[in-house]
C-alpha cells in the first residue's frame, strides 16, 4: 500500500489509482477500463469539489474518501475481472474444440485412409467426438452464464473458479484422448497425422486452455 505521507505528495487519485491497480488480476483490456472508468470519476468528483471552494489537493482527499478505500472498492472490480477472464476462458475451449474435428479431418486426409477402421480406433474416435459436443456445448453455457446470466444469477466469483477448473479437466482428457488416437492412428510415428500434428493441433492449444484455466482460479 502507498504510505499516507506519499500520498500527501503525490498526485492523490494516480496513487489511489495505481494502488487499485496492484490489487486486481485479470485480463489487462478489462482491467484498464476499469481503472479508466475509476480515474474518471474520482477527477469528475474532484473537479466538483474545486469548483465549491477547496483546493485541489483537498479536492481529490475528499473525491478519494468518498470513493472507497481500495480494498472495499478492489472486490466487486475483481469480481468483473474474473467474469471477463471466464468468458475468455470459455469461448478459448469453445474455438479450440469447434475446430478440432476439421484439422483431425485434414490429417487423416493426408495420412491416407487405410488403418483408420479398425475397433479400438473408431471407439476412441467416438468417446472424442461425444466429448468434444458436450464441452463445446458446455463452454456456451459458461459464456452465457458469465455474461447475459449475470443478470439472472448474479457476479459471482464462484462461476470464474469451476471454468478454471473445467479448463483444466478439458486439457487432461482430450490429452489423453489426443495420445489414444495418436497411438492408434497407423504408423502414427510416421504419419502427418502421428505426433508432430498432434502436437501442433492439439497439443499447443491445450496448453493455451490451461494458462487460461489457472487465470482464472487467480482472477477468482
Amino acid at each position: 500500500m502507498v504510505p499516507a505521507r506519499e500520498l500527501l505528495r503525490m498526485n492523490m487519485i494516480e496513487a489511489y489509482v495505481a494502488e487499485l491497480d496492484k490489487a486486481l488480476r485479470g485480463p489487462r483490456a478489462t482491467k484498464a477500463d476499469l481503472l479508466a472508468e475509476a480515474r474518471d470519476g474520482l477527477v469528475d468528483a474532484a473537479d466538483a469539489y474545486e469548483s465549491a471552494g477547496l483546493d485541489r489537493l483537498d479536492a481529490e482527499r475528499r473525491a478519494v474518501a468518498e470513493f472507497g478505500a481500495v480494498p472495499e472498492i478492489a472486490s466487486g472490480y475483481q469480481t468483473e475481472l474474473g467474469l471477463a477472464q471466464g468468458r475468455r476462458t470459455a469461448l478459448l475451449i469453445f474455438f479450440v474444440l469447434a475446430a478440432q474435428p476439421v484439422l483431425w479431418r485434414l490429417t487423416r486426409h493426408l495420412a491416407g485412409s487405410a488403418g483408420f477402421d479398425s475397433p479400438g480406433y473408431l471407439l476412441v474416435e467416438d468417446v472424442v467426438s461425444w466429448m468434444g459436443a458436450a464441452t463445446v456445448l458446455a463452454a456456451i453455457l459458461v459464456v452465457t452464464a458469465a455474461g447475459y446470466g449475470v443478470r439472472y444469477l448474479g457476479a459471482r466469483r464462484r462461476l470464474v473458479r469451476v471454468t478454471g477448473v473445467f479448463a483444466f479437466a478439458v486439457c487432461v482428457v482430450f490429452s489423453v484422448l489426443g495420445v489414444l488416437l495418436t497411438a492408434l492412428t497407423p504408423n502414427a510415428l510416421m504419419s502427418v497425422a502421428g505426433l508432430p500434428s498432434a502436437l501442433v493441433f492439439l497439443g499447443i492449444p491445450l496448453a493455451g486452455i490451461g494458462v487460461s484455466g489457472r487465470n482464472c482460479l487467480s482472477a477468482a
